[in-house]
């Protein structure tokens, strides 16, 4: 039973980030995202502005300078988008 709901949080998990990629033995590797890389948003920075943005530059460990359409720049924590 618990190995049923282990199994459901990481099909969540890999649905919500196309870019991670499991491997036969059961690990999960993802890749790093890279600049000039459109990315989906988990939560729009308002409710007027697109919930896409374009990855400009790291700016820390997992932090990122992005532009989002019909908003402008704001920094991204990696757990904001996919």
């Amino acid at each position: 039973m618990k190995l049923d709901l282990v199994k459901q949080e990481l099909e969540k998990l890999y649905l919500r980030s196309p870019d991670w990629i499991p491997t036969s033995q059961g690990e999960i590797i993802c890749h790093e995202p890279e600049p000039n890389t459109w990315v989906q948003l988990l939560e729009q920075p308002s409710e007027y502005s697109a919930n896409q943005a374009l990855l400009l530059c790291k700016c820390g460990d997992h932090q990122w300078v992005a532009w989002v359409p019909e908003h402008g720049e704001v920094i991204l924590h990696e757990g904001q988008f996919y």
